[in-house]
């Protein structure tokens, strides 16, 4: 690289102490010398530096001919297995970041069976096992059951006998613990990956603590009946991105993703 760099300086040194001399045995109206006033003369420093330019641009750009061969290969080379499902996993990543709710999810389930355990880091579960609750009121709008009023229920509450064990439904970490009398009384707030967080609301005791690490499935406390409610239930929320969206759809996506499992 040194060398080149001085054959480039070298070269235009020359160039201007040649002009300079030639310059200096003629007067500005002299146009039959390699002058300034000549146009050869700038024909021929256009022509130098172009030459200078483009040889720094081969000399310089890593993608010469032997790169590029390299390149090419690379490109072509047959993609094993695991370079494939990085590259599901990557494509998945990037649709649960802009998922923005549960409705979307057919465009991730032709990929989910390749790599289903990236399921444990979304909520996509029930949080009671199934046999141990009925869906008393789904998301959406309704009539209060207390307030006697209609307005959005931002959740699902699922009816279960008093101390039956809930269990989150994805990794995450314990971000909220409160007791809220005028509300959904003692509850959790699990924060997860790829902006999802979980609520679970009215339970009667909570067998966890704020900032601890959850596993899919770790047990988060028991079914109450605690604030605002007329019998033992679990409120469930599910938040992506700061918005309450219908948990119901993720439900089945676990189960489903594993039930279409390709087993040789």
């Amino acid at each position: 690289m040194s060398t080149w760099k001085n054959i480039k300086k070298s070269s235009i040194g020359w160039i201007k102490r040649y002009a300079q001399k030639v310059g200096g045995i003629t007067n500005s109206t002299d146009s039959g010398h390699f002058t300034p006033q000549n146009s050869s003369y700038w024909i021929f420093v256009g022509v130098f530096f172009l030459c200078i330019a483009a040889n720094r641009f081969f000399y310089n750009n890593p993608q010469n001919t032997k790169d590029l061969g390299k390149l090419t290969r690379q490109i072509n080379k047959p993609m094993t297995e695991e370079s494939r499902e990085d590259l599901i996993y990557q494509r998945l990543n990037e649709l649960l970041h802009d998922l923005e709710n549960f409705e979307q999810m057919d465009r991730l389930k032709p990929f989910l069976p390749l790599r289903p355990e990236i399921l444990d880091s979304v909520p996509s579960t029930v949080p009671l096992f199934r046999e141990h609750y009925v869906l008393s009121s789904s998301y959406g709008n309704r009539h209060h059951p207390i307030h006697r009023v209609t307005r959005k229920h931002f959740g699902v509450d699922l009816a279960a006998e008093k101390d039956t064990p809930i269990y989150c439904t994805a990794a995450g970490r314990v971000a909220h613990i409160e007791n809220d009398p005028n509300g959904h009384g003692l509850h959790v707030i699990i924060s997860h990956a790829y902006g999802f967080s979980t609520l679970y609301g009215h339970m009667e005791s909570v067998a966890v603590e704020l900032g601890e690490a959850l596993d899919a499935h770790d047990f988060v406390g028991t079914v109450g009946s605690t604030g605002i409610s007329t019998g033992p239930h679990l409120h469930y929320e599910v938040i992506k991105d700061g918005n309450r969206i219908n948990p119901a759809p993720s439900f089945n996506i676990k189960y489903e993703a594993y039930s279409n499992l390709k087993i040789d």
